[in-house]
């Protein structure tokens, strides 16, 4: 994985291996992770699947995750990042191996088993997400974790990226069942890397974070007000933007007049946008981060706003690559503030809760998007999305702590 001058500062301090190798873990599990869901996205129209039975899809992939990610985040702090990761990609590999035998004997991707299969891997999922974020403190001075941060954060942008890129070929060259091959590949991938993360923390580094360092009590203690708010914050904005995912299909469709490799090169350049800001966010997370926070999810509602006149290809591709520019540093902002705002021992936990929100947040959006999508109204439902996540971030910089707390 290139660093992009996010290995080394002037004073020679570079990112250590063990970070990098979780990174990358992240990043090939999380790329399985969007394959699926966007190809699920992309057949579900020309396999005959109804608006419902593709909201249903997506809230299958992901709620599993909010009733488990504590549970698993707690594992992680008991038995360390290693064991849980190791499980988490092997599982979530084998899952998806039955999944392509099924489809290539049915010669389509069935329904009930991605229901079945598909909330299998994602109630593993906040194993590894929880487990990565757990070894950055561990492994990194704290006055380090942005930097640090923004490596691992590349697992949240290139799957984006890499599953965008992916998709639209898999589809013409390989077919509907054997582009499950792919995700399965990443998991093998992710496993080889797996079982090279360190077993136990860097000594000297964890006790720099503030906080107790004890065991994990069995429900997490009560948050400070400022995690509560900045979790909520993305909570609400993974929601709303939610319909993006199974809205955009139909707008490439209808309105772009667009297929499969439109739709992969929108995302594309959103996933580029993305990546190209991750230099910039060590920077962002050292000042105010709910600040940060709520103003990027302001700024991308009303970037993103214009589609509702859009259907322009070349608007609509500099729109999604300016969109990825403003959403890139997000998550890193977040992660290291609660990386120093939350006990150590808590880290599991905390990360696991956050995980079940999020990624339970964007399907239920979706489906929502879905349910609701008729022919020729992709423009108002993207444009009302990217409305509420403009209020979504006004409304954040209301709280006073989350606003002023660097």
């Amino acid at each position: 994985m290139t660093e992009v001058r996010l290995g080394a500062d002037r004073t020679g301090w570079r990112i250590p291996s063990a970070v990098r190798v979780a990174g990358m873990v992240a990043f090939l599990a999380a790329s399985a992770d969007n394959y699926v869901m966007l190809l699920l996205v992309w057949i579900a129209a020309p396999q005959g699947w109804s608006g419902i039975e593709t909201a249903l899809v997506v809230v299958a992939l992901r709620l599993p995750i909010l009733l488990l990610g504590v549970p698993v985040g707690r594992g992680v702090d008991r038995w360390g990042a290693r064991p849980m990761i190791l499980a988490d990609v092997s599982l979530r590999g084998l899952l998806l191996v039955a999944l392509l035998v099924l489809s290539l004997y049915a010669g389509e991707v069935p329904l009930v088993p991605v229901l079945l299969l598909g909330g299998m891997c994602g109630a593993l999922s906040p194993a590894t997400y929880a487990g990565v974020r757990w070894l950055v403190p561990r492994m990194v001075p704290v006055e380090k974790l942005g930097r640090a941060n923004a490596v691992v954060a590349i697992s949240d942008q290139l799957p984006l990226l890499l599953s965008a890129a992916l998709v639209g070929p898999s589809l013409t060259l390989l077919g509907t069942a054997p582009s499950l091959t792919i995700p399965v590949v990443l998991f093998g991938i992710a496993l080889m890397f797996a079982g090279r993360l360190p077993s136990g923390p860097q000594a000297g580094v964890l006790p720099q974070l503030t906080g107790r360092q004890g065991p994990s009590t069995i429900r997490i203690r009560m948050l400070p007000s400022k995690v509560v708010a900045l979790i909520a914050l993305s909570t609400v904005y993974y929601f709303v933007y939610g319909p993006f995912e199974t809205v955009t299909p139909s707008f490439v469709r209808e309105s772009l007049g667009g297929g499969a490799a439109t739709y992969g090169w929108l995302w594309t350049l959103f996933g580029l946008g993305a990546v190209a800001t991750l230099p910039l966010a060590p920077l962002l997370a050292r000042r105010r981060p709910g600040l940060v926070n709520a103003v990027g999810a302001a700024a991308w509602g009303a970037a993103m706003l214009p589609l509702l006149f859009v259907d322009d290809l070349r608007v609509a591709a500099a729109l999604f690559l300016f969109g990825g520019v403003i959403w890139g540093p997000y998550t890193t902002v977040e992660t290291t503030a609660l990386q120093r705002w939350v006990d150590p021992a808590q880290h599991g936990a905390v990360f696991g809760l956050q995980r079940s929100l999020l990624a339970t947040a964007t399907p239920l959006g979706a489906a929502c998007g879905a349910v609701a999508l008729a022919p020729h109204n992709a423009h108002l439902l993207l444009a009302l999305s990217a409305g509420t996540c403009f209020l979504a971030g006004a409304v954040a910089l209301a709280h006073h702590g989350l606003r002023t707390t660097a």
